[in-house]
């Protein structure tokens, strides 16, 4: 048979972490282009004002988080972020050190309160360990049970506010919502663990929703997994920005180095959370609070604003407030540099949401020819545009599915498969860890967004076929 085409990066799952790089060299490139870069963006300048060199890679290593450049990477950070993904002008952006966990932490603690009988909250995934939370996994019982014991474990607490959807990644009706009261509505049954997204229908009734009574509803979306990979109308895509508050870890929209988050907050949700602030429900770690205290001597007594908090304001085009940790200055500048390099690569966010929306198609049709392999998401329009879930159908795997698709992993990446005579054949390197995530329904899990090119999906799925079959006939010949 012809030579198996292998994608030009292995690593499908959980987002393309690093560069994109396909090799050594073409990573020492890329970093050598990142390198002239940042010396010609940040420079430095004697007492008279001129210039005297640029920052070397090696000095920003060496720099603290404080005053310049840091000052600087940061704001260009958060300006490119901001603009590339088509935030309003209107909602700032908030940063801190951690990942997707962490900004969801800051965004709930911040938009929740149990002071307020009227904030009835919504969360769109089952009870936990509930039979209907069972099919959606640990992972995403682990967001509810987060807030169930945020809100039973604070002083006076009580859960009496929280409502649970019936299924997983639902979105109920406009109605709905409003008959039940809510005020808050907490998305993140969707997409990163399942391969799964809302509907047309169920955006359109959420945003009616948050337009009916934008002072009083708020909603909180986990945008891991939208940013890049909207699966909706442009004009659709531009209002979830807008009327939703989203918190994401950066890097899986773009590639590069780990360790932020980022949040968008709409002015109406500052608005509620300097509400919240007036008696809060509960401790919020120093390095995960938004505002600070208005009256620097009375750190413990005094109020607290968001006016100062670690925002990007883009109006201005300033950061109102500075980041607590230190953070890297190579990772803050690599985001913005990477953001660059993809809007010259492969054009605006509308095109990297189009891509994306094409290899989620292409896999429809391959999917659609292949009676081995089905979706674990049987509805089309809930399908992902970011991430596959695909399981195999295969009536002659009988009872051995399970040690036929670990082999069938092995043989996708290096480790590759021994047979009973000790012939070992190579790993292909093609796709490593494309596990699905603990209880969820599908046996291979990929990342798919449209920073991915079209010919990297192919050979995925090429190479899924292949080595799901070799690991077959290496199974039943074992016995």
């Amino acid at each position: 048979m012809d030579a198996l085409a292998v994608p030009s990066n292995p690593f499908f799952g959980v987002g393309p972490i690093s560069d994109g790089s396909c090799d050594a060299q073409d990573m020492a490139d890329k970093r050598a282009a990142f390198e002239t870069w940042l010396i010609e963006t940040y420079r430095k300048q004697d007492a008279t004002g001129r210039d005297i060199g640029g920052y070397s890679a090696a000095e920003l290593a060496l720099s603290m988080h404080r005053g310049e450049p840091a000052d600087s990477i940061l704001r260009d950070m958060m300006r490119t972020i901001h603009g590339y993904f088509g935030f309003p002008a209107s909602n700032r952006m908030a940063v801190g050190l951690g990942g997707g966990h962490t900004g969801f932490t800051v965004a709930v603690q911040h938009l929740m309160t149990l002071h307020d009988p009227a904030q009835q909250v919504f969360v769109d995934t089952p009870m936990p360990e509930t039979s209907a939370a069972a099919a959606c996994g640990f992972f995403r019982q682990s967001w509810a049970t987060q807030i169930i014991e945020m809100c039973a474990l604070a002083r006076d607490g009580t859960t009496d506010a929280l409502h649970f959807a019936s299924s997983d990644g639902a979105i109920p009706d406009r109605a709905e919502l409003e008959r039940r009261g809510i005020r808050l509505f907490i998305g993140v049954g969707h997409e990163t663990t399942g391969a799964s997204t809302y509907t047309t229908a169920q955006m359109r009734g959420l945003l009616d929703w948050l337009a009916g009574d934008p002072e009083n509803r708020h909603a909180i979306l986990d945008a891991t997994s939208l940013l890049g990979a909207m699966p909706w109308s442009e004009a659709m895509n531009a209002e979830v920005l807008a009327r939703c508050c989203v918190f994401m870890p950066l890097q899986k929209a773009i590639g590069g180095v780990a360790g932020y988050w980022v949040a968008s907050f709409t002015p109406q949700a500052l608005a509620q959370i300097e509400r919240n602030l007036q008696r809060p429900s509960w401790a919020i770690p120093r390095q995960q609070c938004l505002a600070v205290p208005t009256d620097p001597s009375r750190p413990l007594s005094g109020g607290r604003s968001v006016a100062n908090g670690p925002f990007y304001d883009p109006v201005a085009d300033r950061m109102t407030g500075g980041v607590i940790n230190t953070y890297s200055l190579l990772a803050f500048a690599e985001t913005t540099f990477a953001l660059r390099r993809q809007r010259e690569r492969i054009g605006p966010v509308e095109v990297l949401n189009a891509r994306s929306m094409a290899n989620r198609q292409r896999i429809e049709d391959w999917v659609a020819s292949e009676p081995l392999f089905d979706f674990a998401v049987p509805e089309p329009e809930r399908r992902g545009a970011a991430v596959t879930l695909l399981r195999v159908i295969d009536p002659e795997a009988g009872p051995h599915h399970a040690r036929i698709l670990a082999k069938a992993k092995q043989l996708l990446g290096h480790e590759g498969l021994v047979d009973q005579a000790g012939h070992r054949q190579p790993g292909l390197n093609a796709a490593r860890y494309v596990n699905a995530f603990p209880g969820m329904p599908g046996d291979f899990r990929a990342w798919i967004g449209g920073i991915r090119p079209p010919e990297d999906i192919d050979a995925l799925l090429s190479a899924f076929k292949f080595a799901w079959l070799e690991a077959r006939a290496a199974v039943l010949a074992e016995g």
